[in-house]
């Protein structure tokens, strides 16, 4: 029974009175090692979500934790916020950053989430209108089905009707294009298919009043990877209508795909990249907005001297910064994002080998180690929300946490799985398949 008296945590999504009805206290976390959490029953679990996606390299990274310590001992707090004195850590961090980000992405912002630095990332984008002399460009178009994280501002560039119910009024200066098709599309890049619905939004709205297009280059709610041409196709076509392209990296970024982002493989870059989750290995809070060089030269010229008004106090934190210049060495290491990629191909047909003959596992997509499990009933329909709900539930009772969404079961387990521990991830999987089946047949 639920004890307010006792517990006065409020989970994320849901009541704690609803929380506790359904789950146990016993099931907090108390301990974590490699890609394996404890509770407080003592029971382990292999966590394939990597907590919020955002624990890459596992629980016992060393030399993150090390760093950390170091700074610690050395700087323990500083801001880059309204303050002439930030942490040098910080410096060198922007600049390692952006150095193995693609050209011409160079300047750095800090913040801690990646709601913040998507907010941030538009509101650049409209300060940068203001400067330029081009004011009336204030809106911005997302896709539905985008995740874009929870704020005044995130929670309306986030496709997602409900949030939108729940939690307006938000900014009505966003537009909302159909959702990426999975397929791949016809075309070439100057004449791409796909991109005509948010070219239709576009044209809609008026090019001349759009400021921005935000897109995750891999739709995190579905694990769905756009095909063919269409992100290049999708910067080509912003640029040619003087629109910002902003990547949302958040959780593509810093290795979850094997490569630092999947933006490094377009022809064109966006105009500015954000980053967080795994920038830290979820070790601090840290993300970052990386900009375009010719956009932050608009802006520092010297006839636009106004400041950009947008941050927060722990931003560019000295622990977040040394977290994550420990993180870059570990994802630079010769061979690292190489294996990411073999070990989220070698999962993929895992997956398809020992399940794939189950009648509701209909394929794996993603990429790298973000991964989805595709699940369909006889007819071919996607699962429901409920039902896979239902299939997470019977993982963890099979100790193996994940996420769900409606017909696909993510999988995004720490960066540095072993084989054993895929084949650990996969029996948990299959054991749980099984028991769902049999409870809703019997």
């Amino acid at each position: 029974m639920f004890d307010s008296s006792t517990y006065h945590i409020w989970h994320g999504l849901s009541p704690m009175a609803d929380f506790f009805r359904l789950s146990d206290p016993e099931m907090f976390l108390v301990g974590g090692s490699g890609c394996h959490v404890t509770d407080r029953s003592g029971r382990r679990y292999l966590d394939a979500r990597s907590s919020m996606w955002n624990v890459t390299l596992g629980y016992s990274c060393e030399p993150v934790k090390e760093a950390m310590r170091r700074q610690l001992d050395v700087l323990p707090s500083g801001t880059v916020m309204r303050y002439e004195h930030p942490a040098e850590v910080a410096a060198r961090y922007a600049a390692a950053l952006a150095g193995v980000l693609p050209e011409p992405l160079r300047q750095i912002r800090f913040g801690n989430t990646g709601s913040q630095m998507t907010e941030a990332a538009v509101m650049l984008s409209r300060f940068h209108r203001r400067m330029t002399g081009e004011p009336g460009r204030q809106h911005v178009v997302a896709v539905h089905g985008s995740y874009h994280g929870t704020g005044p501002l995130a929670s309306a560039l986030t496709g997602e009707e409900f949030l939108h119910d729940l939690c307006g009024p938000i900014d009505t200066h966003v537009g909302y294009a159909q959702t990426p098709p999975a397929e791949s599309c016809e075309g070439s890049v100057q004449n791409c298919s796909c991109v005509r619905p948010v070219l239709d939004v576009i044209d809609s709205i008026g090019a001349e009043q759009v400021t921005a297009v935000i897109l995750e280059p891999v739709i995190g709610s579905y694990v769905l990877s756009p095909r063919g041409h269409y992100l290049e196709s999708l910067v080509a076509q912003c640029r040619a209508r003087g629109i910002h392209f902003i990547a949302d990296e958040v959780t593509t970024g810093a290795g979850r795909t094997g490569r630092m982002t999947l933006s490094e493989r377009l022809p064109e870059p966006p105009d500015m990249i954000v980053l967080g989750k795994g920038l830290s290995a979820g070790y601090f809070p840290l993300a970052a907005l990386a900009v375009a060089q010719p956009l932050y030269d608009e802006l520092a010229d010297s006839g636009h001297r106004v400041g950009f008004p947008n941050g927060s106090t722990t931003d560019g934190h000295p622990i977040g910064m040394a977290a994550g210049l420990a993180v870059l060495d570990v994802l630079t290491a010769p061979g690292f994002l190489e294996g990411v990629r073999r070990t989220g191909e070698h999962l993929r047909g895992l997956i398809m080998d020992v399940l794939g003959d189950r009648d509701e596992v209909r394929g794996v997509r993603g990429e790298g180690l973000m991964l989805g499990v595709d699940l369909a009933y006889p007819d071919g329909t996607p699962w429901s929300v409920g039902d896979t709900n239902q299939l997470r539930l019977v993982c963890r009772d099979h100790g193996l946490l994940t996420s769900f969404t409606r017909g696909v079961l993510p999988l995004l387990p720490p960066l540095v799985i072993t084989d054993d521990e895929c084949a650990e991830l996969v029996d948990r999987l299959g054991a749980a398949l099984l028991e769902f089946r049999k409870r809703t047949e019997g």
